[in-house]
């Protein structure tokens, strides 16, 4: 262990997994032993910490009381937590962590990054709630906040009015060698597999993937599957079995080896009502796969040309089934947008730069924090 690296402490709402959980998976491998990690989950779930594989971390269990509104006991137990974590920097995580960004402005002061990487359903395209508005912008005012995508950045400068040296795109990238090196052998005759990673929580929208399937009926010869886990299962498995699609549609659960999920898909399908600059994306068109996908976020710049004619609509069902049916259909179609966004993903999403990029953020605030 280096006993003089800069210690961080993440906050985040839930420490189950999803995509910020497995992007500091990342980083914590490329910041390797110059940097010390403890995370905290604050609805107490710590799920993600199995991605965590061969990464030192230190992980602390807290459960705040939830409700509407702030509460005056959670500001005192997050002070008393950052105070006693000997961290030299605090990392907040979206809006459910802000109650840490208020402790931390009453109490320790530490350097602070604040992450926003999206919206969920209740502030999905662009009803964002006038008290969170406010929170935000007077818990982040002197924190660095670090957005991932062009829309969040118009946000926390002209909806939060957070100062402009304070804000700042977040690098994205994904181990690309990763999920290149995963062999695909499409056996002839076997069904094209349309595939998801995501967790299913409404936002994420699987429904509306899962009628779009259904609505091809018998045809193409076709496979549904859908990898995560969440609060939605129940009500996609009901829509599966409402739809006669059990033996075509399947919910496997959450992957411990994403790789292997990717490599066993034909189309690589995305249904959110909001997003931002999806991990699922940049990791689907590493892997040599057509996106497919909603236009939300940045999903359209992040693809390749090639790929943008099926970036659709977001409520326009006809189009996304018959984008949908075409890249079925289309093996060569199929074969050479992934060739092209495996190209863009090279390019563009590296996890290395990722790392340097989030390292430079972190090294600067706390250098700040300390003059």
């Amino acid at each position: 262990m280096n006993c003089s690296a800069l210690r961080i402490i993440h906050v985040f709402p839930t420490f189950a997994i999803g995509g910020q959980q497995m992007r500091l998976a990342s980083l914590a491998r490329g910041l390797g032993s110059d940097f010390r990690h403890v995370v905290v989950g604050l609805d107490g779930d710590l799920g993600a910490l199995a991605a965590f594989d061969g990464v030192e971390i230190e992980a602390k269990t807290f459960a705040l009381r939830k409700g509407r509104g702030l509460f005056p006991e959670n500001i005192v137990r997050l002070r008393r937590l950052l105070g006693d974590s000997g961290a030299d920097l605090l990392c907040t995580y979206n809006f459910g962590a802000i109650e840490a960004a208020i402790a931390n402005r009453f109490g320790p002061r530490l350097a602070h990054v604040h992450h926003e990487d999206g919206f969920g359903p209740d502030e999905a395209f662009g009803r964002q709630k006038r008290r969170r508005v406010w929170l935000r912008r007077l818990a982040l005012r002197r924190a660095t906040t670090a957005v991932a995508s062009l829309g969040l950045e118009q946000a926390a400068l002209e909806v939060w009015r957070l100062p402009r040296a304070r804000v700042k795109r977040a690098p994205a990238g994904v181990d690309v060698k990763r999920f290149a090196a995963a062999s695909r052998a499409r056996r002839a005759g076997s069904p094209v597999v349309i595939g998801a990673v995501g967790a299913l929580r409404r936002e994420k929208n699987f429904a509306r993937l899962i009628e779009a399937f259904s609505a091809i009926g018998g045809e193409a010869d076709a496979r549904l599957v859908i990898h995560g886990e969440g609060p939605e299962r129940a009500r996609l498995e009901a829509l599966i079995r409402g739809r006669g699609l059990a033996g075509r549609a399947f919910l496997p659960g959450a992957t411990p080896a994403p790789e292997d999920a990717y490599a066993a898909m034909d189309v690589f399908a995305l249904s959110s009502d909001t997003e931002q600059t999806p991990l699922s994306v940049m990791e689907a068109m590493a892997a040599g796969l057509p996106v497919m996908a909603t236009d939300a976020g940045d999903i359209r710049e992040m693809v390749s040309e090639e790929n943008r004619p099926y970036i659709l609509p977001l409520h326009d069902g006809e189009a996304y089934k018959a984008a949908l049916m075409t890249l079925i259909r289309d093996e060569t179609l199929r074969r050479n947008i992934g060739a092209a966004n495996a190209r863009r993903a090279r390019a563009r999403f590296p996890v290395e730069a990722m790392v340097d990029g989030f390292r430079k953020i972190y090294l600067d605030a706390v250098v700040e924090a300390r003059r």
